[in-house]
């Protein structure tokens, strides 16, 4: 986008112009010059010393903001701008100061601020195609920016997914094989045994046999009783009868 230039040659009155003023003109004058020949350096240079000397004249804040955007410094420029767009008092004025000042934020890649910045030059002066045109080229360029941030956004979010999903499946495969490791540790230390000691297990007899073996053991247990009370009994003597 090319910036608008304001290149006002100064006509010097002799009568009642001061020696600061005539210098500050004089360099102003120089600066043009050194534009239009594409010395945008030395330009720059003389448009310096004549704001210097004429602080309070906005022509060569804002031409020295168009010889810093032609050497390629953009925030430099939008500086200057910024000053006139601020300080200018004529709508003319704020609209050529708006319109470079949208041009420093596009060459900045800020199509939103250039975009805020052209309304601005279309509020002072709407019938500017120039503005106009520059405008849509911004919102093309910001429309532009939001699709490839959302694209990398939408990137970022399928990445992070898939960490956690890798994350997630490492976790469950590792709950996993301790499950397994656990169950391959349990038949080891309880479940196997040899043959040996297998027969030596006692077996489950169901509950017949076992009041059958209750049964057994009472008669046995009272066959014993009654013969060990036998061996203890004390005979009794019992009187002999004789015949008389």
């Amino acid at each position: 986008m090319n910036p608008r230039t304001l290149v006002l040659l100064v006509t010097v009155a002799a009568t009642g112009v001061c020696a600061q003023e005539r210098k500050a003109d004089a360099a102003l004058i120089e600066g043009n010059a050194l534009y239009r020949q594409g010395d945008h350096a030395g330009a720059a240079a003389a448009y310096q010393r004549a704001g210097t000397l004429a602080p309070a004249d906005l022509r060569p804040t804002f031409n020295l903001g168009d010889a810093l955007y032609r050497q390629g410094d953009p925030a430099a420029a939008q500086q200057q701008f910024e000053r006139s767009a601020q300080e200018a008092r004529d709508p003319a004025d704020q609209a050529r100061a708006y319109h470079n000042l949208g041009n420093t934020h596009l060459a900045q890649q800020r199509p939103q601020q250039a975009i805020a910045a052209y309304r601005e030059a279309l509020r002072r002066d709407p019938s500017d195609e120039d503005t106009r045109y520059n405008l849509a080229y911004a919102q093309r360029m910001l429309k532009q920016q939001q699709q490839q941030q959302n694209k990398e956004q939408q990137k970022q979010d399928d990445q992070e997914k898939k960490e956690q999903d890798q994350q997630q499946q490492g976790e469950d495969k590792k709950e996993q094989d301790q499950q397994q490791q656990e169950q391959q540790q349990k038949p080891g230390e309880e479940g196997r045994q040899d043959p040996q000691q297998q027969a030596q297990q006692p077996q489950r007899m169901s509950r017949e046999e076992a009041e059958r073996l209750l049964d057994a053991l009472d008669r046995q247990e009272r066959d014993v009783q009654d013969k060990v009370r036998q061996k203890l009994r004390v005979p009794v003597r019992v009187p002999i009868e004789k015949d008389w």
